[in-house]
């Protein structure tokens, strides 16, 4: 049975983002309403409106974009799912828009936060936002949300209204407020990053200054505000200051570094990676980098990580972005450039490049390189880099390899490869109807001998491989594995360079930031292990698939809010044991292991560490006054079991700080854990550990 589904619901209105209809021309002007001068609200407010949790980023989730959502978002149309199939296997183009999906979401998912709130504001959804917790359907639905953003529709509104200025751009919110509409986005951009918000009122301080008011997903529940001099033409956004009136490294720019993404186009959004009308009529990249130092040449002119606009072509901060302070950092870029376009890239540091053009999907790894750009067009890439590695999917046929002379091209039919080998000739590998997926490696590829000369990976089945290894005396080896070749799965991990905090730089840890100690991250997914083809040799890695969701629409989320039980549990001992029977508790403990400081050291003068869990304060919640306090520190807290809402496996993991130590320490979760050392902050020292599973009672080691 074929499904569509919508990707939001904006009051009763189902609105469809499909792979049928039109995709239009790209934006209009936008008329700009007078300003009054008055203040305006939405009714909107951080809570009960938004979520008790924080932003997070994808590695503080198990769950990832999958096919499950792509059929939430665009039905389960051939575009979307090999033969419209029900349950979906995404098409390797689908895939490639889902890996770029994931890849973004490394950082941070606000723009989900924002849209997904305001889609449940403007629909009344029950319980409110603010008693959801981050597993299941709301971490998928704040997925989609976020994937929004990739829409045509979105980029193109959002193009429209950037270069207005601040006042026209306050004008904008004040009229929506008035009319008690909520939903446009606005991303605020620094030198260090971008970050999404949801403005839910305008309140002017005078004619020429106005705070824009607005749900900020890192800072659950408060009142967090844009200040705008309207006179002046600029904003101050305090991004990591607890006082948002005192932040003292507050984020400032002016009108090009503020732009509004129009609720209205996100919810018309078409499918980008499907054929036809609604293809995307621009290439739109999402480059993550350890540097931001890649460059592109295009037409009009050389596209950097400090440019704004170039012609039709634009670089902004991926909002959520924001490098950590720890060497190396991760920079990360959504750069979109006209259909048509032939460009050169450059990248003399670890990068990987996911994106859309109107004809296909690319991925591009690279560890680094300035001597040998890369060339990009709507439906091929070349470089001469052996170390780079390329992938290319249209409709279900997909290709990857590295090598010198490499090209990746689609004539529409088929999807062809073709590299120098080691000794030089010509190796050429082609995805169609008959093998759909092949890979081509040599030497230069991590995992790959240096005696080989290539090596040719082709899927013959959709769990089956086939490997021919050819060395460069010319003889053969072929093997047979299972597993599917990682340029048809929906998720790939990133290198570990390129892999973000889970806290961001100047921010409290996410359990300090949560409201009444809401879940802040569980699954409600086993996910089934496959075998991964990658840069390096075989290996095992996870995929999480979640087949027929029951959810209809991104704001759908309502259909899982009844599953109460995992949110009062985690908020509350009493209704934890009340559950004993179905979940039962686990004892988290306090252990000192070689830990020195005491009154009487001068380390530790003044000693007033407090202990605190991700689901609740420890017993005894007073702060420590000595170090031994903490031995008798022990908190009961839900561990994993059977959801009795839902009947599924349910895994918690548990994030604890310590804090206001006057003197260095590290803290352990687990005897299997890593020692976190504390970091200096003002003179004082915290950390925090965190457990991915509890299931069984633990305890957290202390030491100097």
């Amino acid at each position: 049975m074929m499904r569509r589904r919508g990707v939001l619901a904006l009051v009763s209105v189902l609105l469809f983002a499909s792979c049928g209809g039109g995709g239009g021309s790209g934006a209009a002007d936008v008329t700009v309403p007078a300003a009054t001068g008055e203040d305006q609200s939405s009714g909107l407010i951080p809570n009960p409106n938004g979520f008790a949790f924080p932003n997070f980023g994808s590695a503080a989730t198990p769950e990832v974009f999958n096919e499950a959502d792509l059929v939430e978002m665009f039905g389960n149309t051939p575009d979307v799912c090999v033969d419209g199939a029900d349950p979906c296997v995404a098409t390797a183009e689908a895939a490639g828009w889902a890996r770029m999906v994931n890849e973004s979401r490394a950082a941070g998912h606000c723009e989900g936060f924002a849209v997904l709130a305001a889609a449940r504001f403007l629909g009344a959804e029950q319980p409110n936002t603010v008693e959801l917790v981050n597993q299941g359907d709301v971490t998928h639905a704040l997925m989609r949300s976020f994937a929004t953003q990739f829409f045509d529709e979105t980029k193109d509104a959002t193009k429209a209204i950037v270069k207005k200025s601040m006042r026209d751009k306050v004008a904008i919110l004040e009229a929506a407020f008035a009319k008690k509409k909520v939903g446009d986005v606005v991303g605020v951009y620094s030198d260090v990053g971008g970050h999404a918000l949801l403005p839910y009122a305008v309140v002017y301080e005078s004619p020429d200054v106005a705070k824009v008011m607005v749900y900020d997903s890192n800072w659950p529940g408060q009142e967090r505000f844009i200040t705008v001099d309207m006179a002046a033409g600029t904003w101050t956004f305090p991004f990591a200051g607890a006082d948002p009136a005192n932040d003292p490294t507050a984020w400032t720019g002016d009108t090009k570094d503020f732009d509004i993404a129009p609720y209205d186009a996100r919810i018309a959004g078409k499918c980008p990676f499907c054929k036809g009308e609604t293809a995307a009529r621009q290439t739109l990249l999402v480059i993550r980098s350890v540097a931001a130092d890649w460059s592109i040449e295009t037409s009009a002119g050389t596209l950097t990580p400090g440019s704004n606009d170039v012609g039709e072509a634009t670089v902004r901060p991926m909002r959520s972005s924001a490098p950590t302070g720890v060497l190396p950092e991760v920079f990360d870029y959504m750069v979109t450039i006209p259909s048509g376009e032939i460009v050169t890239v450059t990248m003399p540091s670890l990068t990987r490049i996911t994106g859309v053009t109107n004809r296909v999907t690319v991925q591009i790894d690279t560890p680094g390189s300035k001597d040998e750009p890369l060339t990009l067009s709507d439906n091929k890439v070349t470089t001469n880099d052996p170390a780079t590695v390329v992938t290319l999917a249209d409709k279900n046929f997909v290709a990857t390899s590295n090598g010198a002379n490499n090209t990746v091209v689609t004539d529409g039919n088929q999807v062809t490869a073709t590299v120098n080998g080691a000794d030089g000739n010509q190796v050429s590998a082609t995805a169609n109807e008959q093998t759909n997926a092949v890979e081509v490696r040599t030497p230069g590829r991590e995992g790959v001998d240096e005696n080989t000369n290539y090596e040719l990976v082709t899927q013959t089945a959709p769990d089956q491989i086939e490997r021919k290894v050819v060395s460069r005396d010319g003889r053969e080896d072929v093997t047979n594995e299972q597993g599917t070749l990682a340029n048809r799965q929906v998720y790939q991990e990133s290198p570990n360079e390129l892999k973000p905090p889970d806290v961001k730089a100047g921010l409290p840890s996410a359990a300090s930031r949560t409201i009444g100690n809401a879940v802040a991250s569980t699954t409600t997914t086993v996910p089934p292990t496959t075998t991964t083809i990658a840069a390096a040799t075989t290996t095992t890695s996870t995929t999480t698939t979640i087949a027929g969701a029951t959810t209809t629409v991104v704001a759908g989320v309502t259909t899982t809010a009844p599953r109460a039980t995992p949110t009062t549990a985690a908020t509350t001992r009493t209704t934890t044991a009340q559950n004993a029977n179905a979940r039962k508790n686990v004892t988290i403990s306090s252990n000192l292991d070689n830990w020195t400081l005491d009154l009487a050291n001068p380390t530790s003068s003044g000693f007033t560490a407090g202990l605190s869990g991700g689901l609740g304060q420890l017993d005894g919640a007073e702060r420590c006054s000595d170090v031994a306090c903490l031995e008798t520190s022990a908190a009961t807290i839900l561990g994993g079991g059977v959801d009795p809402a839902t009947g599924q496996e349910t895994v918690v993991p548990v994030t604890f700080s310590m804090r206001g130590a006057s003197g260095p320490f590290s803290i352990r979760c687990g005897a299997g854990g890593n020692w976190v050392a504390a970091a200096n902050n003002g003179g004082t020292y915290s950390a925090t550990c965190s457990f991915g599973n509890v299931t069984s009672d633990e305890a957290v080691y202390l030491r100097a």
